[in-house]
């Protein structure tokens, strides 16, 4: 048997398809050159948010929603940035605006309601994960959770004639699909969102995170970031509310590997979805606005 064709010309070509639609836009651009910038300030970052109202405005009901906890409410970007910090008032203004790209592309496979609560959900868990790990600024890891399943939105927009069969016989099988869209196309939708997420500037730890959440073996190897980004999605997949499948919740074996890397135990793991239910659909509201859940 010889070796399988190589595919890596055909994610290049499924990129560039997309990359005026994914591009990121220029408000992200200028704001992660101001947070690398030597002189940087937090009034040069609220000047760089303020010209844009909405965004001014979803990055603070993010501050004064239950993901912060804090004593008092926040009015301004300056003030946000005071209380939470430049960087992640920069990984606040990242989510909700790639978010918002991404919602935009057309995909009828897609249930892009359930798309979305899965992945606020895994957001919000690999935010606590992240936290009780003592992970250095773990709105990263929201950022990471949030786009983690992105590139799905690609591979299917573009392939729906392709893929639809994997679709249904996989019924929701996250493992399962990803390993049909390799047997297929040679790369999977995890490979797609790391790939896409390069243009967005994410650094290599959640590129890697991203492109391994279906892989323990391979993230446990590489880091917290990757081993926490696929610990979020399976304990969100055990939730009606974040469940990726819409035949309902998958109760799939956590590896005792993954809790053993992290410090953690399973009962950890049932907190933070506990902590999670009651702050998800604030979250989703301010991440998401316009859209039906």
């Amino acid at each position: 048997m010889g070796n399988p064709p190589d595919r890596r010309c055909d994610l290049d070509d499924l990129l560039e398809d997309v990359s005026g639609l994914v591009s990121p836009p220029e408000i992200i651009i200028r704001l992660r050159s101001a947070l690398d910038a030597p002189g940087s300030t937090a009034s040069s970052l609220a000047a760089i948010v303020a010209q844009d109202p909405n965004l001014s405005a979803q990055i603070l009901r993010l501050a004064n929603s239950a993901m912060y906890g804090l004593p008092q409410r926040v009015e301004t970007v300056s003030r946000a940035i005071a209380v939470i910090g430049t960087r992640a008032l920069y990984h606040l203004a990242l989510a909700v605006t790639a978010t918002h790209t991404f919602s935009r592309l057309p995909c009828e496979l897609v249930n892009m309601a359930v798309f979305w609560r899965h992945s606020v959900f895994t957001a919000l868990i690999a935010h606590d994960l992240a936290q009780r790990c003592n992970v250095l600024h773990p709105e990263r890891l929201f950022v990471a959770g949030l786009l983690h399943d992105v590139g799905s939105l690609v591979l299917y927009g573009r392939h729906p004639d392709l893929l639809r069969e994997t679709m249904l016989i996989t019924r929701g099988c996250e493992p399962l699909l990803a390993s049909h869209e390799r047997e297929i196309l040679g790369f999977d939708h995890a490979d797609v969102g790391a790939e896409l997420l390069t243009r967005w500037g994410l650094p290599e730890s959640l590129r890697t995170a991203i492109r391994l959440h279906h892989q323990p073996d391979r993230a446990l190897g590489t880091g917290l970031e990757a081993t926490l980004v696929y610990l979020a999605d399976m304990l969100s997949n055990r939730t009606e509310q974040g469940c990726f499948s819409e035949f309902g919740p998958r109760n799939e074996e956590i590896p005792d590997a993954i809790w053993e890397c992290l410090g953690l135990d399973p009962e950890d793991g049932e907190d933070c979805r506990a902590n999670v239910g009651w702050r998800f659909m604030e979250t989703l509201t301010v991440i998401l606005p316009q859209a039906r859940y």
